[in-house]
């Protein structure tokens, strides 16, 4: 099938107009300079990858890259408890907030999962809240500041969750009245949706329908996660939503897979998002990849500062500068 030059030519042209205009809108966002926003920077980690060390000295090597604040899930699985009843084991959280707090560092702990015995049971958001919740709010009580509830809802379901706004509003009511009522001073973080610029626009209506069921009433912090590189949808969206939320805004994930690329992607991302949606603070995805005790990861794939494939040490130039600077 032939096509007219002149049609082709008008494409071209629409193609460039629109480019110009994306281009526009970022160089809009970044008015007034592209500062690095270091002193907003914190960093998501996998405590039970012990590849790059002890759980310790990973924390005491994370606070010389000059972050204030970690990331980590502290799972509802298991070994937390073996069955409906059993005796919680909090050796694994204990271990976390210990080390973090040695080290100089915030421990921003994710609130997420069930285990294999508690899926399919009618209760269990009853279970998740008493037996889970509750026992973690008290017990760290004045220790943790922030609790992040659930990871990416959107997607994460684990057989549990429909994957819809409202059903996760559910379950952030339920664990966010547990927190405050056990303790007062403790700060709710809600959950981010995966890479909030995938799938068009449906990840922003997903956020703005949690928004409209009362988010501000159960969170203190509105999450945002981003994965895309100079994505016109943060500012051009992003930007109005957060604003017309009037909550403080948390990215608790961005990065980029490969070592090689992570420097260029954190020196022009990390100024747009912090100009396109004012976040407190932005956690990079991460520090060492992987949840397995020594999972492995090879540099052109892994999202980790560090990495470790064949046995070998790789170290990220984003590490190295973090470090350095």
């Amino acid at each position: 099938m032939k096509i007219n030059k002149s049609v082709l030519a008008l494409l071209a042209l629409l193609i460039m107009v629109a480019a110009c205009a994306a281009q526009t809108a970022i160089d809009t966002a970044l008015n007034g300079g592209s500062q690095t926003p270091y002193d907003k920077i914190g960093l998501t980690m996998f405590p039970g990858n012990r590849t790059a060390g002890s759980l310790s000295s990973q924390m005491s090597d994370i606070r010389t890259l000059k972050v204030k604040w970690i990331r980590a899930t502290f799972w509802f699985d298991n070994t937390y408890m073996a069955g409906r009843g059993a005796t919680p084991n909090f050796a694994r959280f204990d271990e976390i907030v210990n080390s973090a707090e040695a080290a100089g560092l915030e421990v921003l702990p994710i609130l997420a999962y069930v285990p294999g015995w508690l899926v399919g049971s009618a209760d269990w958001k009853t279970v998740f809240v008493n037996d889970y919740v509750i026992p973690l709010a008290q017990r760290y009580k004045g220790r943790i500041k922030h609790w992040e509830v659930w990871n990416e809802p959107d997607e994460m379901k684990y057989n549990v969750l429909n994957g819809s706004a409202d059903d996760y509003f559910d379950l952030l009511k339920r664990v966010s009245t547990a927190i405050r009522d056990n303790d007062p001073s403790a700060k709710v973080v809600s959950a981010a949706t995966a890479n909030i610029t995938a799938d068009g626009v449906a990840k922003w209506e997903w956020l703005k329908r949690l928004i409209e069921l009362g988010l501000s009433q159960y969170a203190d912090v509105l999450n945002i996660h981003y994965y895309a590189d100079m994505e016109i949808e943060l500012s051009s969206v992003g930007g109005p939503t957060v604003k017309k939320a009037g909550m403080p805004v948390w990215v608790t994930e961005t990065g980029k897979s490969g070592q090689d690329g992570q420097k260029s992607y954190f020196d022009s991302n990390m100024p747009y998002i912090d100009k396109s949606i004012a976040p407190e603070r932005i956690y990079w995805y991460c520090y060492v990849q992987g949840e397995g005790t020594n999972e492995e990861n090879a540099p052109l794939d892994s999202y980790g500062l560090i990495t470790y494939s064949g046995g070998v040490r790789y170290e990220s130039p984003l590490y190295t500068h973090l470090k350095t600077r």
